[in-house]
């Protein structure tokens, strides 16, 4: 007898041996990203995320290895954006500081 399926998160795990093969749907997509669907729809037609391998009527599919490499690669990206913006932050933190030293000499040789 098979498991009575009530909800989607109800759904048993996708077999590891399957996963190369397996589909999903776009609210799967953007969840396993912790994103919204209409992000994810964006994305997609955007170009930026894979495209559906199935493209039916009332049945869009993505294959999971596809989308589990552009979550891989969008949090890889992170990450370096993430050291970037380090880089960037120094940057201004040096430039301010430096501008405030100008600023406290000029208003010093003024009031003299």
């Amino acid at each position: 007898m098979r498991p009575i399926v009530t909800a989607k998160t109800d759904l048993p795990p996708i077999p590891p041996a399957l996963s190369s093969v397996a589909l999903i749907d776009a609210p799967t997509s953007a969840a396993a990203g912790g994103m919204s669907v209409s992000w994810w729809h964006d994305k997609v037609r955007l170009g930026e995320a894979p495209q559906p391998a199935v493209r039916q009527a009332r049945c869009t599919r993505w294959r999971l290895a596809d989308v589990l490499a552009f979550w891989q690669a969008f949090a890889d990206k992170g990450q370096a954006d993430t050291e970037a913006a380090a880089l960037v932050t120094a940057k201004a933190k040096k430039a301010s500081a430096a501008a405030r030293v100008k600023r406290t000499a000029a208003a010093q040789g003024v009031g003299a």
